[in-house]
């Protein structure tokens, strides 16, 4: 297969175009100028509205901050009557404050947050879809850019001084055609994995029934009627390298799985060991963290022994439950809304301890039926593993395109 087809080797896709010096960037492929994005993109710095002139009800235009970045597009929650920066659909979105600053979103016409900023492409001279791919691929440069600085903050000059080769415009298109479609291979791949979440939750739902109104008249209990012993984890300071991999509250998902890709590390006493692990089968529930995201829960599945941080407790269930139910009808909607319902009031950080954990009421069906549920359950989490091999595969396929795609080389 020819260097502008798609035969590549993982070997190829150990890092992209952020890792590559500007002054390296003509070896090796075709030979293009090499520019800075503010010579053909303007860059537009958004600025929030006053909070009395934002609302939910779509009332004005559409106002998108950080917290709105989707894929491919940005969700539309919130409306302001009195915008103040505008984006273009032609723009490129980027947050350039906080945690997730760097981030690269597909633009729409909105007004933008003191959070985002809009790139604008120069008429004839850039592809939008062209300076999307690319910014993508400065994401870990310009975060590492803003560290330091107050809640890191990218500037208007870090994203014009960026610099990378112009091809013509029609070659930029077709770049960009290429890098479209293996990122639509991936996103229906992430798609996949999404619908197994809803399987899972329609699995529990035809089962016991919505917990919210108890159709099939399952008997009422609480956690604690279920519970064999909680455990708040280990306050010790983790770090690089020790003897037991970490779980902490960011390996926890809102839906009730585990991303174990970024861990820490701890060695514990050995009269600690017993206290501070968890076995297969046991519930880590992320008992600090705010309203919106105290409670994740899931059931910890590895063969591998693990450490839990502080702000987690471990539960343990006993013969009346699985663990797998407790853990989906704490994730179940009516789940959710309750441990919503019991830090409603409080703002920032929000608290549930092991107690509160316990009193939590739910419904009590068969054991059998529950142990049928976790059957169909780790079925589909088989199913999930391999769609995440899949996935992990074309996440190297298109970081090698993207590689190959800024070198000249596609």
């Amino acid at each position: 297969m020819s260097q502008r087809g798609f035969g590549l080797t993982p070997a190829t896709a150990t890092s992209t175009i952020a890792d590559v010096p500007d002054s390296k960037l003509q070896d090796g492929g075709m030979s293009y100028p090499t520019i800075a994005l503010g010579e053909i993109a303007e860059t537009v710095m958004g600025q929030a509205p006053p909070g009395k002139d934002c609302n939910k009800e779509g009332r004005g235009t559409v106002f998108v901050k950080a917290g709105e970045f989707s894929d491919p597009l940005p969700l539309i929650r919130e409306w302001t009557t009195r915008p103040l920066k505008m984006s273009k659909a032609s723009d490129v979105l980027v947050c350039v404050v906080g945690a997730t600053a760097g981030k690269v979103n597909r633009s729409i016409n909105c007004a933008i947050g003191r959070s985002v900023a809009a790139v604008r492409p120069k008429s004839g001279r850039l592809d939008t879809d062209f300076l999307f791919h690319f910014l993508t691929t400065k994401v870990s440069f310009l975060r590492q850019k803003s560290q330091g600085l107050a809640q890191g903050v990218i500037t208007r000059d870090m994203l014009e001084a960026l610099r990378f080769q112009l091809p013509p415009l029609d070659e930029q298109k077709r770049i960009a055609a290429i890098l479209d479609k293996a990122d639509t291979l991936r996103r229906k791949r992430r798609e996949t994995v999404e619908r197994l979440e809803e399987l899972r939750r329609s699995v529990f739902d035809e089962i016991f029934g919505d917990p919210a109104t108890n159709p099939k008249q399952w008997p009422n209990g609480t956690v604690a009627d279920v519970t064999e012993s909680t455990q708040y984890g280990t306050s010790a300071k983790a770090g690089d390298a020790g003897e037991f991999p970490i779980l902490r509250m960011g390996n926890i998902t809102y839906r009730g799985s585990w991303e174990l890709d970024v861990l820490k590390f701890i060695n514990l006493a050995s009269k600690d060991v017993p206290k501070y692990t968890v076995e297969q089968g046991d519930i880590l529930f992320n008992r600090t963290n705010s309203p919106d995201l105290v409670g994740k829960t899931a059931v910890f599945r590895e063969n591998q022994r693990y450490a839990f941080a502080g702000y987690l407790v471990r539960l343990r269930v006993n013969q009346l439950a699985d663990a797998e139910y407790v853990s989906a009808y704490l994730n179940s909607t009516h789940g959710k809304a309750t441990l919503r319902g019991m830090c409603k009031s409080i703002i920032g950080m929000a608290n549930i301890n092991a107690r509160e954990l316990c009193s939590i009421r739910l419904l009590l069906p068969p054991i059998e039926l529950q142990q049928k549920f976790a059957s169909l359950i780790a079925e589909t989490r088989k199913s999930e593993k391999i769609q995440n091999s899949h996935l992990f595969h074309l996440h190297t396929l298109f970081s090698s395109l993207q590689h190959r795609a800024f070198r000249g080389e596609l």
